[in-house]
């Protein structure tokens, strides 16, 4: 027993294919078991903190009735498009800011000493409370919700960025700087190219951090997407909806990352390559 203790917690070891799914799986049988376990039986008889708990049957008869509901008020598909649709709008417009900035800033020194402070400001803003602030700026229609999800995935994008540009090894520089390369070659000839993956995965990273707070975006004045059929959904008491919507978000956002990462072995297949 001691030895496969040993063995199990070995630091840095190799893990099978098969190991990494059966260990992987298994602690999602063990939530989905007890899930079962807690919401046996009638309601009535279940415990306090159990009570508004749905069961995984009463979760995947909600699904199946939303996935081919008809009914305009709860359509699940269009929520997702609308949710989606802020998601990359709001996406494009962090990327328009930080892409350029943050190349700026870990090409240039005296750049990055400039907005350094600024970046570490919003490094440390908690994205809840952007919420209230888009809205004095932009009131509570689609542009409120767009800059909101901006402001979020820029604040996890721009370091990313400049520390993707600064981790350029300065071999590179030099030689580019032996062959007569100009300040121009050397930021979009060496710097941009060589950092471009590490800069793909953080855009894929911002992507994904607007997506989880899509919720924050809807809960307010929204008249359309998943977070906000999960606040309709609450309010209604309707805990069957709400576990599967949450769930929706989850699984959408784990086939974009997936999808993402794929583009990203497409784009640079180099990294790779063993």
């Amino acid at each position: 027993m001691k030895r496969l203790i040993d063995r199990f917690f070995a630091i840095r070891t190799p893990v099978g294919r098969l190991w990494a799914v059966g260990l992987g799986v298994l602690p999602i049988v063990v939530i989905l078991a007890a899930w079962f376990l807690v919401t046996r039986g009638e309601v009535e008889s279940r415990g306090r903190g159990a009570l508004l708990l749905p069961t995984p049957e009463e979760v995947g008869k909600e699904a199946w009735k939303l996935l081919g509901k008809k009914d305009e008020t709860r359509n699940v598909y269009k929520a997702i498009f609308f949710s989606l649709k802020r998601v990359v709008l709001g996406f494009l417009v962090a990327v328009g800011v930080c892409l350029p900035l943050g190349v700026a800033m870990g090409s240039f020194s005296r750049v990055g000493a400039m907005f350094r402070p600024l970046a570490t400001f919003f490094g440390y803003l908690p994205v809840a409370a952007v919420v209230p602030l888009t809205m004095m700026f932009w009131g509570t229609d689609e542009k409120q919700k767009v800059y909101f999800l901006a402001i979020a995935g820029a604040c996890y994008l721009l370091p990313l960025i400049v520390k993707a540009i600064e981790e350029v090894d300065e071999v590179f520089l030099q030689t580019a700087y032996t062959l007569g390369g100009t300040k121009r070659h050397i930021v979009t000839k060496v710097m941009i190219p060589i950092a471009a993956a590490e800069v793909f995965d953080s855009m894929r990273l911002a992507f994904s951090v607007g997506w989880t707070y899509i919720m924050l975006a809807e809960v307010v004045a929204a008249e359309s997407g998943v977070g906000f059929m999960i606040e309709v959904a609450r309010r209604r008491s309707k805990p069957d909806t709400v576990f599967f919507m949450v769930i929706l978000i989850v699984v959408i956002g784990f086939i974009i990352d997936k999808g993402l990462g794929w583009l990203s072995t497409q784009f640079f297949p180099y990294r790779n390559a063993r």
